[in-house]
Order: C-alpha cells, then sequence, then structure tokens
C-alpha cells in the first residue's frame, strides 16, 4: 500500500502534489517530467492548479523519480476518461453514491447486481481509492427508474445516492 504521509514526512507541499498526481493520473517520466497519456503538462500548470511555488512540485518530482518504488507508482499512472458529467447529454443515466466505508466490500457488486436484474446496462463505474473519496459514480445505458434508486439506497453501506441530471 502507498502511505504518502511516510513518503513524504515533513514535506506537506510535495505530499499534496503526490495526491494530485495520483488522483489526475499524471505520470511521472523517469527524467520528473509530467504527462496526461503522451502530452507534457508543464510543472508551472501543476503548481497554478494546487496554488504552489513551481519549485514544489520538481522537488515532488525529483523525490518520486529518485525512489525505485515511487517511480514504479507515479511512472505507471493514465488518465481515463470519466462519463459522469457528459451522461446526461448523451441520453444515459448516472448517479452517485455517497458509501459509509469505501473500503467495504459489495458495495459495487451490490449496486450492478440490482440494475442489471432490471434490465439495465452498466457503461462505467467509477471509484476512488478510499484514501481520496467515499464517491462511486454509476452510468447506465438510460436513466435508472427511481424504485432503482430506492433499492439501492437500502443497500448495506450506501449513505446517499444523488441523481445526475
Amino acid at each position: 500500500m502507498l502511505n504518502l504521509e511516510e513518503t513524504f514526512p515533513r514535506k506537506k507541499a510535495q505530499r499534496q502534489v503526490a495526491e494530485f498526481l495520483l488522483r489526475k493520473g499524471i505520470r511521472v517520466s523517469p527524467d520528473g517530467g509530467f504527462y496526461v497519456g503522451d502530452i507534457a503538462v508543464s510543472s508551472a500548470a501543476i503548481a497554478r492548479s494546487l496554488d504552489l511555488d513551481r519549485r514544489v512540485v520538481t522537488e515532488a518530482a525529483d523525490t518520486i523519480a529518485a525512489n525505485p518504488r515511487l517511480r514504479g507508482i507515479f511512472g505507471k499512472l493514465n488518465s481515463t476518461l470519466v462519463l459522469k458529467d457528459v451522461a446526461p447529454e448523451m441520453g444515459y443515466g448516472a448517479i452517485e453514491l455517497t458509501v459509509k466505508d469505501p473500503s467495504s466490500k459489495g458495495i459495487i457488486a451490490g449496486v450492478a447486481k440490482i440494475i442489471a436484474d432490471a434490465n439495465v446496462s452498466v457503461r462505467q463505474i467509477t471509484t476512488s481509492d478510499p484514501m481520496f473519496s467515499n464517491v462511486m459514480t454509476v452510468v447506465t445505458e438510460k436513466p435508472i427508474p427511481r424504485e432503482l434508486i430506492d433499492r439501492i439506497l437500502a443497500l448495506p453501506g450506501v449513505e446517499r445516492v444523488i441523481i445526475i441530471s
């Protein structure tokens, strides 16, 4: 498991950079460059996004590049398409679930079963590492009927369901 507090002790700003890179899927090359796919991202752009000095971002990249374990993790990051925000425009359904404990087992399986039993196809399920978020998004081929929302809300561990429209 990656523990960024242990990895960046007494370097809170560098830890903030590392968390940002993980959340956004920004890869760090062996020479300390930043990439989304094959597109270079400047350290200045990352610094502006985080409201940090560019040198902090560069130092974080240097720390990552110098550590074989971190280099192995951050060197393989990749961003992915998330349909949540465009689902309504594409005619898909989308819901956002807040869960009590994001590391609990069976929530995704329970949600997928309820949706599949209603003969609705799931287009995408996205969730973050429990270290970052307790939110899960489900995009379906069509809007989810209200009775399914009630069944999903009844699942153990589901705290809230928001319909994205």
